[in-house]
C-alpha cells in the first residue's frame, strides 16, 4: 500500500466481526445428540425372559416403576461424564473366577475381565440383571456398556471425555495470529456517510481486497496459511470493508489519485504529485492532532446531524415524497480519553415549519449552550477552543464570530477562544461518531410519525434541548450587520484558525504560523452593547412540501390526533385535511 494511501485509524479486532457465525444449536445433528443424552423419545424395557430362579437375571421382579426410576436417575444429567460414572455404580467388574487354559491349535482369547449389572428396585435394594435388560431399561447401547466397564477395568477410574474441545494446534494458532498481525498492519478510515447501513463499519483503501490481501500476505510470510483460512478471519475478527463511499470527498485528495494512476506522466512528475498527496494528508491529519490536544481547556466540538424526517415509514412511497425535517444540532464536549459521556452530548432540536437552517439557528444555540450548560466551567477556565466543518451557510461566517466575540466580552473577559476549520472534506468530528449511534438506533424503528418520537432516542444519547421549551433564535445577521465593518481585511472562507483574546481577532490560512490581528468592530460599537433581538417562529415549509407530506398521510393512515398534529406544524392558507374522513370516503 502506497504511503499516500493511509487512512486515519489503525485496524483492531472487532467482537463478532463483519459476520456472523452459524448458529448450529437447531440442526438435526444437534438436536438429535441432546435428544440422545437427555433420553428424550426412549421407553424403559425388560428384553429377556430368564427367570430368577437361578439368581444369575432377577429382571421379572422389576415393576414399570423400577423402570422408569432407573431411566430417569440415568438422565438426571445429560452430561457424558456423568452418565458414565453413573453406570458404574451400577456395574460390578471383577476379576474372572475361573481362568481357561490356552488352547494352542485355535489361539483363544483370554478373557481377563467379568462384569456383572445391577437395577435398582424400590423394595429390594439393587436387583442382579442380565447385559440385555441392562441396556434397554436405560436406552443405551451394548458396545456404551462394554467401553465404560473396560476402561474402569483397565484404569480404575471412570472414562474421561475425549470428544469435542480445542482442535487448533499451535500451527493453527500461531496462522491466525500471523493473519491478524497482517490485516492489522494495514490503515482503514470511517465514515460517517454509510453509517446507516453499517454501524461500527471501517474501510480498507478501495485498491485492496480480500484475495490481494491474502497475496501480500503469502509474499511475506513462510506460513502455509490457506484462502479459505484468511478468509475467515477477515470476515469474523474484524468489520471492513474495501473502499470509502464516494460521497462529499475530498477534491483535492481524489485528484491526486487520478493523477498518480495518468500513465503519461514520468516517474519523477508521479513522484512529485506523491509528496504533494502525502503533505496534503498530513495537514488534514494535523487537524486531529490539535483537536485531541485537550489538555487543561474546554474542547467542543459541534455539527449538523442529517435531516431527519417526518413522517418516516417504509412504504414506498415516501421515498417519492417530501416530508417535514427535523433538525438536529449536536455540541459535544470532547474529552482528552475520547469518551463520550451522556452529560458531554447536547442536542438541539427544531421543526422546518418552526424556523430555518441557518447561521442564525446555529449562533442562538451556541449562544445558549456556552451562557448556560458551560457557563460554571468557563468561569474557572483560560480557553475554550471550538471545531466544526467549514459550512459558510451555518458557522463560518462573520455571524457566528460576533456571536463569539459578543459572548467573551459580556460572560468571561479573562476566556481566550480558538475556532479551529478543518481541511475540506476531511471533517469526521466526534459529534458524528454520536449521530451514528443515534441512526444505529432509528433503523430499528421504521414507523416514526411524531417529532416525540425522535426526542425520546435522541434523549438515550444526550441532553436534548427543544426549540421554543429550552431555547429561541436571536437575530445575530442583524446585529452583527451594524457593528461590524464593511470592509473586512481578511476572507474569512481562507481561514483556517480563528483566536479572540480582545477586541481584535486573530486569523491564519494554515495551522502553524502566527496569528494577524484584525480589529472588525466599527467604530463607536461596543460588544457589551451587542443584544440581537428574538426571532419569530417562521414555517419555511413550501406549499408543494406541505402537499406532500399531508397525500403520505393519507397512504398510512394514522390516529386522528397525529393528522391533527400535522395540520397545526404545517399550518398553511390551504385546508386541513382529515385523513380518517377522506379514507372513509374512498372506500364508500
Amino acid at each position: 500500500m502506497n504511503n499516500f494511501d493511509e487512512s486515519y485509524e489503525d485496524v483492531t479486532l472487532t467482537v463478532g466481526g463483519r459476520r456472523k457465525r452459524a448458529d448450529k444449536t437447531q440442526h438435526a445433528k444437534e438436536v438429535a445428540k441432546r435428544a440422545r443424552h437427555s433420553g428424550g423419545g426412549k421407553v424403559p424395557a425388560i428384553k429377556c425372559t430368564h427367570t430368577s430362579e437361578k439368581g444369575c437375571c432377577m429382571a421379572e421382579l422389576l415393576t414399570g416403576g423400577d423402570l422408569a426410576m432407573n431411566m430417569e436417575k440415568f438422565y438426571a444429567s445429560a452430561n457424558k461424564v456423568e452418565q458414565d460414572a453413573y453406570l458404574l455404580r451400577l456395574i460390578r467388574v471383577e476379576q474372572p473366577k475361573r481362568l481357561r487354559t490356552k488352547d494352542e491349535d485355535r489361539k483363544r482369547s483370554r478373557n481377563n475381565m467379568s462384569s456383572f449389572f445391577l437395577l435398582t428396585n424400590q423394595g429390594k435394594g439393587h436387583l442382579r440383571v442380565c447385559k440385555a435388560t441392562f441396556c434397554s431399561v436405560l436406552g443405551i447401547s451394548l458396545d456404551l456398556v462394554t467401553r465404560v466397564a473396560k476402561h474402569f477395568g483397565e484404569h480404575k477410574e471412570a472414562r474421561p471425555e475425549a470428544r469435542g474441545g480445542r482442535r487448533c494446534t499451535e500451527l493453527d494458532e500461531r496462522k491466525r495470529n500471523a493473519v491478524v498481525d497482517h490485516i492489522q498492519s494495514f490503515k482503514c478510515k470511517a465514515s460517517h456517510y454509510s453509517r446507516k447501513d453499517s454501524p461500527g463499519r471501517k474501510y480498507l483503501p478501495y485498491e485492496l481486497s480480500v484475495a490481494k490481501m491474502y497475496r501480500m500476505f503469502r509474499e511475506h510470510n513462510h506460513l502455509q496459511v490457506s484462502y479459505s483460512l484468511y478468509h475467515s478471519v477477515f470476515s469474523h475478527k474484524f468489520n471492513l470493508g474495501f473502499g470509502s463511499p464516494a460521497t462529499d470527498v475530498c477534491a483535492t485528495c481524489t485528484q491526486f489519485r487520478h493523477q498518480v494512476r495518468n500513465d503519461t506522466l514520468t516517474e519523477d512528475e508521479k513522484k512529485v504529485i506523491a509528496a504533494e498527496f502525502i503533505l496534503h494528508r498530513r495537514r488534514q491529519r494535523q487537524f486531529y492532532d490539535i483537536m485531541n490536544r485537550v489538555g487543561d481547556t474546554t474542547t467542543v466540538c459541534f455539527d449538523m446531524m442529517e435531516n431527519l424526517v417526518l413522517p418516516r415509514t417504509p412504504i414506498g412511497q415516501a421515498y417519492y415524497s417530501r416530508q417535514l425535517y427535523l433538525h438536529v444540532f449536536g455540541v459535544v464536549v470532547h474529552r482528552a480519553d475520547g469518551s463520550q459521556r451522556k452529560e458531554d452530548i447536547h442536542l438541539f432540536t427544531w421543526l422546518e415549519s418552526e424556523n430555518g437552517k441557518d447561521s442564525n439557528m446555529i449562533a442562538s444555540a451556541l449562544w445558549h449552550f456556552l451562557r448556560t450548560v458551560l457557563k460554571d466551567e468557563l468561569s474557572t477556565r483560560r480557553e475554550l477552543r471550538l471545531f466544526s466543518d467549514s459550512c459558510y451557510g451555518q458557522n463560518k461566517n462573520m455571524n457566528v464570530l460576533a456571536m463569539l466575540m459578543a459572548f467573551r466580552k459580556q460572560e468571561c473577559p479573562q476566556l481566550k477562544i480558538s475556532y479551529t476549520f478543518p481541511i475540506r472534506g476531511h471533517s469526521f468530528l466526534p459529534a458524528d461518531r454520536v449521530f451514528g449511534r443515534v441512526e444505529q438506533e432509528i433503523r430499528k424503528n421504521p414507523t416514526i410519525l411524531l417529532p416525540d418520537d425522535y426526542l425520546a432516542i435522541l434523549s438515550n444519547h444526550g441532553h436534548v434541548h427543544q426549540y421554543g421549551n429550552d431555547w429561541d433564535s436571536l437575530d445575530f445577521k442583524a446585529a452583527a450587520s451594524k457593528c461590524l465593518k464593511k470592509a473586512r481585511p481578511f476572507k474569512i472562507s481562507e481561514v483556517r484558525v480563528m483566536e479572540i483574546t480582545d477586541s481584535a481577532v486573530g486569523v491564519k490560512d494554515t495551522y502553524s504560523g502566527e496569528f494577524t490581528k484584525h480589529t472588525i468592530l466599527k467604530k463607536g460599537c461596543r460588544w457589551d452593547t451587542f443584544a440581537p433581538e428574538p426571532l419569530p417562529h417562521v414555517s419555511h415549509v413550501k406549499p408543494a412540501k406541505r402537499e406532500d407530506t399531508l397525500k403520505l398521510l393519507m397512504e398510512l393512515k394514522p390516529p386522528q390526533p397525529v393528522v391533527d398534529w400535522y395540520n397545526e406544524a404545517l399550518g398553511g392558507d390551504g385546508p386541513v385535511v382529515n385523513v380518517r374522513n377522506s379514507s372513509d370516503e374512498d372506500s364508500n
